[in-house]
């Protein structure tokens, strides 16, 4: 591995693990050698159907697969990403997704087609509510993928350079529509990593059916039956993606690779379509609609998971017996992973969180784990989902209550978002179910009763012990940096909402509740 420096940064400002080796090189100093080396074309020929890239998804067998993208999927995508967006040399694009998203590649692929601007932001980490909306806005850009729940947390704002907001992912609410499509084009895409990222798109319009919509230039998309056949429109049936995008398979994987990639009996010359698990049917006007999933392959805030994979994982833990993992909504709005499973007596649940944190990313791990003493199955031996109980909504082993108000005001908020009865102030918001979606809501709710949060405290500090320790409630409550500082006010002012609900739960003298916030009459 080489490393290039910079005036000014030194190499022992580096951390790496000692097993690896590492040779520095100072950029300035070999900057003179560069320069002289011949700039020429090296008259290099690159096959169209060579490998682009290598990009891992998740795998049922607890394997992941890694996909073989060709050049041809992203020269075909590029060109169409400019053709279909309208992408100048002026533009600037987003790149917020992560560079083991394949949504990073889109992202990629678009500046670098016609020579426009890539836009990153300044700090690392996940960007969603009114963060991503500052950054759009700060960032001046024309062109941003945005997945639908992220795209929900930003506070919709005019935005006047954004001509075109491209989401997908996973569904896309009327409601995102109405709020985000006037004013720009607002696009719905549809597609997969095992054919080069996307391959239908359609333009978004408030009042009309979110659909899938209609292939990219050199893409099929089939809607067929159990033998190949294609069915007539307004039928559901599988959806196979074909042509340039199609990948070349999943890298050392052959036969899993021949039962998804199959021969595509509608062209000559050897051509495969790829089996996406999806069920759809065709519109009368040729349109393509999502029917769902055909097997256990969800997609949760924006991510495609399949749960045998963490079931895998969480059954190869010692002392678990049986796995099962579902998404629940046991409270509205609120999807999250849940984990069933069967074992030795006294399995310590703590044990098998940890080992399935270290094996997988964050957002496979479930946010429950619950121990039975068998899975309910069916008469014929499957199991039965409608027979898992509900997690059990309680908060840490440790109980700690709240000591202060600030505490007290963070536990509330925990508890209606994540639909937690008790909420110590060790817990933490991850464990008890919470996410990046959730996180935002947390803020949100947080300023308006008077602290000022922001979503990267939440992820930094995961407990509400931490995040109370430096938080002093405001007394003109939240308000955005871009927005003019308000002079001093004067007259009667209504009470803050933290100040409101303190009053309706604790029955005691206004004076006494000033004195108890830290501030003096």
């Amino acid at each position: 591995t080489h490393v290039l420096t910079a005036t000014g940064w030194q190499p022992e400002d580096l951390t790496w693990d000692d097993s690896v080796t590492v040779s520095v090189v100072d950029s300035d100093g070999v900057r003179a050698e560069v320069q002289a080396q011949d700039a020429s074309d090296p008259g290099i020929v690159v096959p169209a159907d060579a490998a682009a890239y290598v990009i891992f998804t998740s795998g049922s067998t607890g394997r992941p697969k890694g996909v073989v993208v060709p050049h041809t999927g992203i020269a075909t995508l590029a060109l169409e990403q400019v053709r279909l967006f309208g992408l100048r040399p002026d533009s600037r694009v987003s790149q917020v997704a992560s560079p083991s998203f394949d949504a990073a590649v889109m992202e990629l692929l678009m500046p670098f087609a016609c020579g426009a601007r890539l836009v990153v932001p300044a700090a690392p980490g996940p960007l969603a509510g009114e963060e991503l909306g500052r950054f759009l806005s700060q960032g001046r850009i024309t062109h941003a993928l945005v997945p639908p729940t992220a795209l929900a947390s930003v506070p919709t704002t005019a935005l006047p350079e954004l001509v075109t907001l491209a989401t997908g992912g996973e569904a896309c609410g009327a409601e995102l529509v109405r709020r985000w499509a006037p004013g720009r084009r607002m696009v719905n895409l549809y597609g997969a990593t095992e054919a080069t990222v996307w391959s239908t798109w359609e333009v978004l319009e408030p009042g009309v059916p979110v659909r899938v919509g209609r292939p990219i230039a050199g893409t099929r998309v089939f809607v067929l039956d159990r033998w190949l056949r294609p069915v007539p429109p307004g039928v559901v049936g599988d959806v196979y993606l074909a042509g340039a995008g199609v990948a070349r398979g999943y890298a050392g994987r052959a036969g899993l690779s021949a039962s998804r990639f199959v021969a595509d009996p509608f062209t000559g010359g050897g051509g495969r379509m790829y089996r996406t698990g999806d069920r759809g049917r065709w519109s009368r006007s040729g349109v393509l609609e999502f029917a769902g999933r055909a097997d256990d392959q969800v997609k949760l805030r924006g991510f495609r998971i399949e749960l045998g994979e963490i079931e895998s994982v969480v059954a190869s833990s010692p002392g678990v017996a049986e796995s099962a993992v579902v998404v629940r909504e046991d409270t509205p709005g609120v999807r999250r992973l849940v984990a069933y499973l069967t074992g030795q007596a006294g399995l310590d649940v703590e044990v098998v969180r940890e080992r399935t944190r270290r094996m997988l990313p964050e957002y496979m791990v479930p946010a429950v784990f619950v121990v039975l003493a068998e899975l309910p199955v069916t008469v014929n031996g499957k199991l039965d989902v409608d027979r898992l109980p509900s997690p059990e909504a309680e908060g840490g082993e440790r109980y700690v209550p709240a000591r202060t108000e600030v505490e007290r005001v963070l536990c509330r908020i925990w508890s209606e978002l994540l639909g937690v009865e008790r909420v110590g102030v060790t817990d933490n918001f991850f464990e008890l179910g919470g996410d990046s979606i959730l996180s935002i809501q947390v803020v949100s709710r947080a300023r308006r009763a008077g602290l000022e949060l922001s979503s990267r405290d939440v992820f930094v500090k995961q407990t509400i012990e931490a995040l109370a320790a430096d938080l002093v409630p405001s007394l003109d409550g939240a308000h955005s940096p871009t927005e003019a500082e308000q002079g001093p006010v004067v007259g009667p002012t209504e009470m803050l909402p933290v100040q409101t609900w303190f009053l309706d739960t604790h029955p005691v003298a206004p004076h006494h509740f000033m004195m108890s916030m830290g501030f003096t009459l």
